[in-house]
């Protein structure tokens, strides 16, 4: 079953058309004419409904998610999951988010399940997806919603976090840059034109030789500071591209840049490590948690780690022996080989989460320390760049006076 957005021209009296729109829950196209046919129109189209780009940022935010899933969480203990569903649309006052919620509200009136009617949504990610209909499916709705909660709300934070680290480094280094390029197309040129006019031959030249001096530094500082932005944006481009290849270039790169590469191995195993404790705890199938979570996972190693249990598991190996393997450490593969439940499993993955966040802060606090240290290093030759230009100028307009001084005395 899917959700269809037909448009067809209906007769009119007196021979006219109209041209109509309409949303319909059927297995397929072909089932969309066949019950437009008997009614007399004829049909134009029938396509499955996009959101609008826009419409995301405006109306599909992590904050809707959250109130809908808290409101969903308080509807199912009185009713149904679809009823409970259903009674949030019609209650729904923005009129933005009833046009969102329509293709909702069809699935639901044309008889689909609410995991049919929450996927016709498109407002979450496939874990929680997932976490929601295991529940449905086990008969324990309002139990796993605050798991999911749990987990979106955690990927807001992460999401805040990674904005306001990349902004303030985007902010340093525009800064830098800004402050290069300055000195090199506007500074260094207007000392060139009113450098000494009367001074001496050798003054003259000790200036023009310091002056090509400081264009040279800082030239040098331009291309290295460009090389390393145009190569980091490369690199990050062909990641994002190819990222779910663990094998590729870009990702071994990656994985081998000092700090940063053992930070994204970290927050990668702490993020997937507390999922599949979620996922579990929604009673999710095994199988099932470790496809989702290969599918959302981009870090190299961490998807690597996942595909290769996954493939280990199907091929009938014992689940304990099977997830316990690298990049854990000895202590984290030892508790996966005492595991013999799932709540055990649950609770493994759970310390795991917890150690491997512990680890990720420690490397990131050495990652910023490291940062600031290198942005200092460069703000620092950057700010002595500038203190030598402005020496230079100084000495030019000391040569200028001394010239001057000699051309009155002398007359």
């Amino acid at each position: 079953m899917k959700l269809y957005h037909a448009k067809y021209a209906q007769p009119l009296p007196g021979g006219s058309i109209a041209v109509r729109e309409e949303d319909f829950y059927l297995p397929d196209a072909a089932a969309v004419r066949r019950q437009l046919r008997p009614r007399g129109p004829w049909p134009i189209r029938s396509l499955e409904p996009r959101p609008p780009p826009l419409e995301w940022r405006g109306v599909r935010t992590r904050e809707w998610q959250l109130q809908l899933l808290r409101a969903l969480r308080f509807q199912s203990a009185t009713a149904s999951a679809g009823t409970a569903f259903l009674n949030i649309i019609e209650g729904e006052a923005d009129p933005r988010r009833r046009l969102a919620f329509l293709p909702t509200r069809t699935v639901l009136k044309g008889g689909g399940s609410f995991s049919e009617a929450l996927k016709a949504l498109k407002l979450m990610d496939a874990a929680t997806l997932a976490i929601i209909i295991a529940g449905e499916r086990a008969g324990d709705l309002k139990g796993v919603i605050q798991h999911a909660i749990q987990h979106v709300d955690e990927k807001g934070r992460q999401y805040k976090a990674m904005v306001a680290a990349l902004g303030w480094l985007a902010f340093d280094i525009t800064n830098v840059i800004t402050a290069l390029w300055g000195a090199q197309f506007g500074f260094i040129p207007y000392l060139r034109e009113n450098g000494p006019k009367n001074a001496t031959p050798d003054a003259v030249a000790k200036f023009t030789k310091a002056l090509n001096l400081a264009s040279t530094i800082n030239l040098t500082l331009i291309v290295i500071t460009t090389l390393l932005i145009g190569g980091g944006i490369g690199l990050a481009a062909a990641f994002w591209t190819n990222r779910h290849k663990h094998n590729h270039l870009a990702a071994r790169i990656v994985m081998r840049v000092p700090l940063f590469g053992e930070y994204l191995r970290n927050t990668a195993l702490f993020d997937t490590s507390r999922m599949m404790a979620r996922l579990l705890h929604g009673k999710v199938p095994l199988d099932e948690a470790l496809r989702i979570i290969i599918e959302t996972t981009i870090e190299p190693s961490a998807r690597a780690y996942w595909t290769e249990c996954r493939a280990r598991i199907m091929a009938g190996i014992e689940p304990a022996k099977a997830l316990a393997r690298w990049p854990l450490t000895k202590g984290e593969r030892d508790q996966l080989m005492t595991v013999q439940s799932v709540e055990q499993l649950t609770e493994v993955y759970e310390a795991i989460a917890d150690e491997r966040q512990l680890m990720a802060k420690g490397t990131q606090r050495r990652i910023v320390v490291g940062g600031i240290a290198c942005m200092m290093t460069l703000f620092a030759a950057v700010v002595l760049t500038m203190i030598y230009l402005l020496m230079i100028q100084n000495s030019g307009f000391m040569h200028n006076l001394q010239g001057r001084h000699t051309d009155t005395r002398g007359e």
